[in-house]
């Protein structure tokens, strides 16, 4: 039997969303080499809005991008404590 506790989303829109974390790693790890590569002119001082520029993107293309096959998250992932009686020594 599959064990669906571990199940990810595979549809674009969860795709395009998981590619947001990387996306950043990168732009940061590019605007760092091409300040060590130009110095002040390049500087992270001055082009960090590039980062907010991916983000928007990642987020623009993720909202556009179609939820075929999506699987919903359940919300509460806790079983239910069933109800139980009084505890002994309790009057009803």
């Amino acid at each position: 039997m599959p064990d669906d506790t571990n199940c990810r989303c595979k549809c674009p829109r969860c795709t395009i969303r998981s590619l947001r974390g990387p996306a950043v790693i990168i732009t940061l790890g590019i605007l760092f080499l091409l300040n060590e590569m130009h110095g002040d002119y390049l500087s992270i001082h001055h082009t960090w809005p590039v980062v907010l520029v991916v983000l928007g993107i990642v987020s623009l293309a993720s909202s556009l991008a179609p939820m075929d096959g999506h699987i919903e998250t359940p919300v509460n992932t806790v079983p239910p404590i069933p109800p139980q009686g009084p505890l002994p020594g309790q009057s009803r």
